[in-house]
């Protein structure tokens, strides 16, 4: 080529042709022989498209070369300088579009040398002439590897192991990173060091020889490119990383397979949203960054502790200059890092976006869609610029039956299963097609498998859920949602018909992880686009789903929309199980809880199972004790006992056993009320129900608290408590049974025992939407005030508590009997009576904010 005493500068480049320099930011840029002579003819050609014939004859002139050779080199100039640089002009060829400017090549100047190898890079091994392999550097990433230190430790066991390592993993979850973090820190341990081949940019199979050569820095001519680059390693000893072989897995597979038999002394680490399936291929899974629990509460000191939120505080930093997070936003971090499914490349994204917007902001948009995340690097891939293409490019990917699956199960909200997967897919033959297409999925890293529990479940990351839903047609989409509905309807339906007989725990573990799908499904009935109808018999079966999870705020909203919406076509089955969601153990109690009642009996009594109709009686008399009217309870027990027996042992006849003691109790039969409940217990241990056995053995504590036997009391409600095990956790009856046990200790007078009990249950019963032990925690906290001589705050709280009891009309438990006497008692002991009457009548006016915000100041006292 014509020498020229100019150089060129664009962008941060330089390039001197008389000294065969490429510079950037006054540093050298490692560039080979023949992709300086390609770069240096489209910069000179500039003003033109440059054909592919005439490339190749200038850069190898006189020689006969494949045409993949130049599609090599052009993506690894497009690698080096980044995208928007040299256009392609299908038909015609290329063009250099970047702006130039011709400045003279200044005499004696010389860039900074690029970065030296290590000396056992530089080692030299004899092969054959002419195929000597460059010794080439990894590429060197600008920012550090956060929160895979384990991931590189068993990685780099793995290559100590095997000579065919991919790591396998999401698109955006880091793959490249680990694997050239992996590959720098072994290099050492090879003599010839280590190199890269990035099949990224190629998109024709043929061309993932010339690739690895180009990576090794090898001319393949006009030669099989395989066969030189086995020529070149046959006497090497080195590590080779193939990064992004995703769409290319056959032709990756076989070229591995080929090096590592003609090449005892290569080991190859590779990377792909999917395994290679080679001879002697071993797998490492990179799973997202952690982060925390959703119901952690996160602290600024914490955020470190957890990849994710390390990773997108570093990157906030980089983009602001300056991040401090406090406590207050360390949540919101924390939560944006869920949202985004500890994604490396989502973060990244998001990240920036604190310079347009704050914390919450940020995460508000997250939380309704990802088009935020979209200012990728310039310099990346086109299809790796933002998360939409990054996994856009997987999708397309896909076979089509995989793609269809996929898409269909973007509808679901959270976990789903094999047998929801073929209903909502609509398979004809049947789960186990299904299930090979989830298993392809899983393979290619867009559906996760979690094989922990009592049987294997699946999702999609949210990004990934997000972006196939848009693929779907908008009739495509709803007709999912109906088939999801459809398949809810059918699971709560089997849940409730088994929970009366099923053990509590193996009951929870095979519908529990259905919750978030049903979120998605109900919004969708209730929706505007959605079917009311299918709403309300999905919300008919979910009772005890949100009972068992604590979620009497979501139970209560439901099955309040669902009731609304009841008309005549409602089946009479339908409508008795919503009334009946409205009075249960966890339902507020009262005037309205009594006529949920009543309805439930009607509509049982005209169409139901015995169970159905013996759960409502056992309800209607349980809301006529706790309102004193113990005469209309009695008969409606003696007939939901008697339903309940004829069929085999259940829960219902548990409750209706432990309703039935109560009741008795109430009228001054306590032996049997003991006989009530000893059986009731019995029949709860055989059916392994933690909830019953609690809720029983609380019900003792109470019998015996009722006779003044406090410390019998405590020690059983602390056993019922211990019984519950795990389920605490999830537990609303957790709540009335440890309030119990402060009412006992107030009842002797042990407030420090008392107190930590109580400011805990007052927040818990807030959280879970429980309005009744709310206000028995509250009356509480007025007797430890009193105790302490905080009369004032004590005779609002008294007069508040008494305002509510009176809107209720219900009985209060014994314990909290006790605790009202003993309160009484001390506030007329130490005021006035016009005193007490002012500061209650006072109370009365309250809101309930104000008089929590005055329990919690007394709770929290040391």
């Amino acid at each position: 080529m014509a020498e020229t005493a100019k150089a060129f500068a664009f962008g941060p480049f330089r390039l001197v042709p008389d000294r065969r320099i490429l510079a950037a930011e006054g540093r050298e840029v490692p560039i080979r022989g023949r992709a300086f002579d390609l770069l240096l003819a489209l910069v000179e050609r500039r003003d033109r498209v440059v054909s592919k014939d005439q490339l190749m004859d200038l850069v190898w002139p006189g020689r006969v070369v494949e045409e993949g050779n130049l599609t090599v080199h052009v993506a690894g100039l497009r690698r080096l300088l980044g995208s928007g640089i040299i256009a392609t002009l299908s038909g015609r060829g290329y063009r250099f579009v970047a702006a130039v400017t011709e400045i003279p090549a200044e005499d004696g100047w010389r860039p900074l040398p690029a970065p030296s190898l290590p000396p056992s890079a530089q080692a030299e091994t004899p092969v054959p002439a002419g195929a000597t392999p460059w010794p080439g550097d990894l590429p060197r990433p600008l920012t550090k590897l956060i929160g895979r230190d384990g991931d590189l430790d068993r990685v780099e066991a793995r290559l100590r192991e095997a000579r065919l390592v991919t790591v396998v993993g999401a698109g955006g979850v880091g793959k490249t990173r680990l694997a050239l973090a992996a590959a720098d820190r072994i290099r050492h341990c090879y003599p010839d060091g280590a190199w890269f081949a990035d099949f990224g940019p190629v998109e024709d199979p043929r061309l993932v020889a010339a690739t690895i050569a180009a990576g090794l820095g090898v001319d393949v001519g006009g030669g099989d490119a395989l066969r030189v680059v086995i020529a070149a390693l046959a006497g090497r000893r080195g590590l080779l990383v193939l990064d992004g072989c995703e769409h290319l897995v056959r032709a990756a597979a076989d070229a591995a397979e080929a090096i590592l038999r003609g090449c005892p002394g290569i080991v190859i680490l590779a990377t792909s949203r999917e395994p290679l399936r080679a001879e002697g291929e071993r797998l490492h899974r990179l799973q997202p960054l952690g982060a925390a629990a959703p119901d952690f509460a996160i602290t600024a000191g914490r955020l470190a502790d957890y990849p994710a939120s390390e990773l997108f505080v570093e990157r906030a930093c980089a983009a602001l200059g300056e991040f401090v997070p406090g406590d207050a936003e360390a949540g919101e971090i924390m939560k944006i890092c869920q949202r985004l499914d500890g994604i490396p490349l989502a973060i990244e994204l998001a990240a920036p976006a604190l310079q347009a917007m704050t914390l919450t902001e940020l995460r508000g948009r997250l939380e309704r869609h990802f088009e935020l995340l979209t200012a990728g690097r310039r310099t990346a891939l086109a299809r790796q610029q933002t998360l939409r293409a990054t996994i856009g490019w997987s999708l397309d990917l896909l076979e089509p039956l995989e793609r269809a699956l996929l898409l269909r199960l973007s509808v679901f909200g959270g976990t789903w299963t094999a047998g929801s997967a073929a209903f909502l897919a609509g398979c004809a033959s049947g789960e186990d097609a299904v299930c090979g297409l989830i298993a392809a999925l899983v393979d290619k890293s867009l559906v996760q498998a979690d094989l922990t529990g009592v049987q294997a479940r699946y999702r999609l990351l949210a990004s990934t859920r997000y972006y196939a839903a848009e693929r779907l047609s908008a009739s495509g989409l709803a007709e999912a949602r109906r088939s999801l509905v459809r398949w809810l309807v059918k699971a709560y339906e089997r849940a409730e018909a088994d929970w009366p007989f099923m053990a509590d725990d193996d009951w929870f573990a095979l519908y529990a992880p259905e919750i978030e799908n049903l979120r998605v499904g109900l919004a969708w009935a209730f929706g505007p686009d959605g079917d009311e109808r299918l709403g309300v018999e999905l919300a008919s079966h979910t009772e005890h789903v949100w009972a068992e999870l604590s979620l009497t705020g979501e139970l209560h909203d439901w099955f309040d929309l669902a009731i609304s919406r009841i008309d005549e076509a409602t089946p009479p089955e339908v409508a008795g199980r919503l009334w009946l969601g409205r009075c249960g153990w966890v339902s507020p109690r009262g005037a309205q809880a009594l006529d949920a009642a009543r309805r439930a009996v009607a509509l049982f009594r005209a169409a139901g199972s015995r169970v159905d109709l013996g759960r409502a009686l056992w309800r209607q008399a349980w809301q006529h004790t706790l309102m004193g009217n113990l005469a209309a309870a009695g008969p409606l027990i003696d007939e939901a006992e008697d339903l309940l027996r004829g069929e085999q042992a259940s829960k219902a006849l548990v409750s209706c056993l432990r309703a039935r003691a109560v009741c008795r109790l109430r009228g001054n039969q306590p032996a049997a009320a003991r006989a009530d409940l000893e059986e009731a217990l019995s029949i709860a241990r055989r059916l392994r129900s933690p909830r019953d056995i609690a809720l029983t053995l609380g019900s003792m504590a109470e019998l015996h608290c009722a006779a003044g036997r406090m410390g019998e009391a405590i020690a059983v409600a602390q056993e019922a408590l211990a019984s519950l095990g795990p389920a605490q956790a999830r537990s609303a009856w957790v709540q009335h049974i440890a309030g119990a046990v402060a009412s006992y200790r107030l009842a002797e007078g042990d407030i420090a025992g008392a107190r930590p009990i109580v400011a805990e249950r007052l927040a818990a019963a807030r959280l879970m939407g429980l309005p009744h032990e709310m206000v028995a925690n509250l009356e509480r906290l007025a007797l430890i005030a009193a105790m302490e001589g905080s009369f004032a705050t004590a005779g609002r709280l008294f007069g508040y508590v008494q305002f509510c009891h009176a809107q209720r009309g219900i009985l209060r438990s014994f314990g909290s009997e006790a605790v009202h006497d003993r309160l009484q008692a001390v506030l007329r002991q130490s005021l006035t009576p016009d005193e007490l009457e002012q500061m209650a009548a006072y109370g009365a006016k309250l809101g309930e904010e104000e008089m929590v915000a005055e329990a919690f100041a007394i709770a929290l006292r040391s």
